[in-house]
């Protein structure tokens, strides 16, 4: 694909992402067979010839691939002549964050880049926001997984764990959806099982999603036992009460902190050699943008082909834009069309 093209490309999709129409288009539905069980897929054909295929990776959603923003991230992606194969990964739709994540997108990649109906070429190309960005750079390290990649973008990804937990639980500031998804995976290594908080945890992650200021949470909170209630409250409102259980988790050690290492970028950085782009929002306040800062400073110095894109001009979960930030969009259209040229399937 010459730099002209490309540039076509990435302006018709970024176009596309202002889109008000998140219906689900005519698609194929399958299912991709992984260790423990099956993957619920969609897969959007291009109308022309398909350019190449294009795995995308749903955040922390409940939704995951049929979230409404992800429907026409992916319409858009289709629009433009990609083939899309969008699975459902139940234990991220269900805010579980474990090593599982990255088999799960491990033996998806695998099974897709082997469906010459779907992938002719034997290798595709991932567009993955947030957490779930993060975890398909460290699927990609693997040289076997690895092979079957043309490229790589990543949106708001982190590049080391640790850092973005404490970041969450010590400035209440910041999102309280990213917040409680964390406090949900990691708190139960502090306290044990709570069967009531932890469940008062997942409804105010909902009542986040759906933005339905506590429709979600208040039935269950209001049959609490005090102690708990109390407790809850602490865990929303007070950083330096969050901290002191994330100090716990640190000091478990053991598969905690194996668990820990596994999942941050940089301890797997230097295997990732394929192109990669990293687009981040600089007000991100789940992730901040000096993340992907820091995956770019790594990659370069060891000189894979890549490319960052910092801009006002998205948030950690939207994409949306006004006229008042229109002087960014040569530089997120320059970015795109990086990975579009990337994701051009040259062997078709």
């Amino acid at each position: 694909m010459n730099q002209l093209t490309a540039w076509s490309k990435s302006i018709q999709f970024t176009l596309g992402l202002q889109s008000q129409d998140d219906s689900l288009p005519d698609i194929k539905e399958i299912l991709i067979p992984i260790r423990n069980g099956n993957l619920r897929t969609d897969c959007y054909f291009p109308k022309s010839k398909s350019l190449g295929t294009i795995v995308t990776i749903n955040g922390l959603a409940p939704l995951g691939n049929r979230d409404p923003r992800f429907i026409i991230v992916n319409k858009s992606l289709q629009k433009i002549g990609y083939t899309v194969v969008s699975p459902f990964y139940d234990e991220i739709c269900d805010y579980k964050i474990s090593l599982r994540n990255i088999e799960d997108i491990k033996d998806s990649i695998l099974f897709i880049s082997k469906q010459k109906e779907i992938s002719p070429s034997g290798k595709v190309s991932i567009f993955s926001p947030s957490f779930s960005g993060s975890l398909s750079l460290i699927a990609a390290s693997d040289n076997q997984i690895a092979d079957r990649i043309n490229c790589i973008c990543t949106i708001g990804a982190y590049a080391k764990v640790d850092d973005i937990i404490g970041n969450l639980f010590a400035n209440q500031n910041l999102d309280e959806y990213g917040r409680m998804i964390l406090l949900l995976n990691f708190l139960p290594i502090s306290i044990g099982k709570n069967e009531s908080l932890f469940k008062a945890i997942k409804l105010t992650i909902l009542d986040n999603y759906y933005k339905s200021k506590d429709l979600y949470l208040k039935p269950h909170y209001q049959k609490m036992k005090n102690a708990d209630r109390l407790f809850f409250d602490q865990l929303k409102n007070d950083p330096e009460f969050r901290i002191k259980h994330w100090n716990v988790v640190l000091k478990k050690g053991g598969k905690n902190r194996e668990l820990l290492t596994a999942l941050s970028v940089t301890n797997h950085i230097s295997n990732l050699k394929l192109p990669i782009l990293l687009i981040h929002g600089l007000k991100d306040d789940v992730v901040p943008a000096t993340e992907s800062v820091i995956l770019h400073k790594r990659l370069i110095a060891q000189g894979v082909d890549s490319k960052l894109c910092v801009t006002t001009l998205i948030s950690h979960g939207d994409t949306g834009f006004n006229l008042m930030t229109l002087l960014e969009l040569p530089k997120l259209i320059s970015s795109f069309s990086f990975f579009f040229s990337k994701a051009f399937d040259q062997k078709k």
